[in-house]
């Protein structure tokens, strides 16, 4: 079974920040085998969004949910 868009969201939402590199990479190879062409803006905006996570910029899960 699939997961929907808004369950892939709350997983990644849930995700340690210690993961989010991996869920990176594995976008990028996602994003590298796809046939349909993104968009110049979506493009730009996923470069950015990497760098921010590549230079610490990010919300933590626990800044988010606090550590329950």
């Amino acid at each position: 079974m699939a997961l929907s868009r808004e369950q892939l969201h709350r997983v990644i939402d849930h995700l340690p920040e210690n993961k989010l590199p991996a869920l990176a990479d594995l976008i990028d190879k996602l994003i590298e085998d796809d046939d349909e062409p993104l968009s110049d803006t979506a493009i730009a905006e996923y470069k950015r969004i990497r760098e921010d996570m590549r230079q610490g910029d990010f919300v933590s899960f626990d800044e988010i949910f606090g550590d329950n």
